[in-house]
């Protein structure tokens, strides 16, 4: 068995440091993928990272300095391995197809993203990017792992020429994409399996982000999603075929009937407003209402304009105060001062959460009475 010397180990709240000068753990972040993991002596390693030039593994239990016998997770490495090719794949399709570049790099333990340079991608460019990244995994193409100076790294054809002076570690794909690139990869793209892009959205204002999943994880995600699919059929009823017209429908319907109970709550509060007696507190006329909340918020249409008026909505998680005659904000100023308070307020409206609205209420009126 091999074995790694560690120098020293620091105590960092529950876990332990283990320090080395040398390490053959892969420190997470570098080169933008995760870090290996594994054993070292009886010790498990949580996260390996790199600083001043060591190598800090933290463990879940302490360990002396010395050496010990390790053990690196191999098929957490293969995943990574596996995410890391799809990765290059798919930064050489978008740069193929769309002449999209690549400007960072994020693997995360079950979805990967690249960021590209562009706010927006056509579904169809997606589809053919996806589609030429799959065909590369599908012909087997042959993955090396060459050393080179930086002279011949600029006549490879390099995505990127980094700005080193010693020897450039580079990824070639056959002739797709070479790559000057320090992570783990695999030895055939046959070995990705699959590669799918399952989400997008915009970042910065300028760029894409691209989120990704390959081999075992784009199995799990076709599986989850698989097992989403077949629940949903059987919850509404329909075959999978009729899912999408099923939900449309279904969308439709519930539209129609929330603006008819809308309809029916402005009805009611209308209703409601002309037979309310308010309670007089010092100047102030003040409605108090704890009835429902698609009632409540129409109540102000019909109430707030009658002179001196406050209403106060009541419901299970909060209070609302609205007023056209009291700044509402100086109100909550008040009553923020007692524990357990929150929320916020604009001259017309304060909103207040807290675990007894009942007793907000109490203390609201009791401040109108200084007003």
């Amino acid at each position: 068995m091999k074995r790694i010397k560690i120098e020293e180990v620091v105590k960092n709240g529950k876990q332990m440091i283990a320090i080395a000068r040398e390490s053959p753990f892969y420190p997470d972040g570098k080169g933008g993928q995760l870090g290996d993991r594994g054993k070292i002596g009886p010790a498990k390693v949580l996260k390996v990272k790199e600083k001043n030039g060591y190598i800090l593994h933290y463990l879940d239990s302490h360990l002396e300095p010395g050496e010990y016998e390790y053990e690196i997770d191999l098929s957490r490495r293969k995943d990574i391995a596996c995410q890391h090719t799809a990765q290059h794949i798919l930064s050489a399709s978008f740069l193929k197809v769309a002449d999209l570049e690549t400007v960072s790099f994020h693997m995360g333990e079950k979805i990967s993203t690249i960021d590209l340079n562009a706010p927006f991608i056509l579904d169809e460019v997606l589809e053919e990017v996806e589609n030429l990244a799959n065909e590369v995994v599908r012909s087997c193409k042959k993955v090396e792992i060459l050393e080179v100076d930086l002279e011949k790294a600029k006549n490879m054809n390099l995505r990127k020429i980094p700005e080193v002076k010693e020897k450039i570690r580079v990824v070639k794909i056959d002739e797709f994409d070479i790559t000057a690139c320090g992570g783990f990869h695999v030895e055939n793209t046959g070995e990705v399996g699959l590669i799918k892009i399952i989400d997008t959205e915009k970042v910065k204002k300028t760029f894409t982000r691209i989120h990704f999943v390959a081999g075992e994880r784009a199995l799990r995600d076709y599986g989850n999603k698989d097992r989403l699919l077949k629940s949903l059929t059987r919850i509404l009823t329909t075959s999978s075929q009729e899912l999408e017209r099923r939900v449309k429908n279904l969308l439709e319907s519930v539209k129609e009937k929330n603006s008819k109970l809308e309809r029916l709550a402005e009805l009611h509060a209308s209703l409601l407003s002309r037979n309310m007696v308010p309670e007089k507190i010092g100047r102030f006329e003040v409605y108090d209402f704890s009835g429902p909340e698609e009632v409540g918020k129409y109540l102000p249409k019909f109430l707030a304009d009658r002179q001196n008026v406050v209403i106060v909505l009541v419901y299970p998680d909060r209070v609302e105060i609205v007023s056209n005659w009291v700044d509402c904000r100086k109100i909550f100023e008040k009553l923020k001062k007692e524990p357990g308070i929150k929320g916020g307020a604009g001259q017309r409206r304060a909103v207040i959460s807290a675990s007894s609205p009942s007793k907000v209420v109490e203390k609201i009126k009791g401040i109108l009475r200084w007003f």
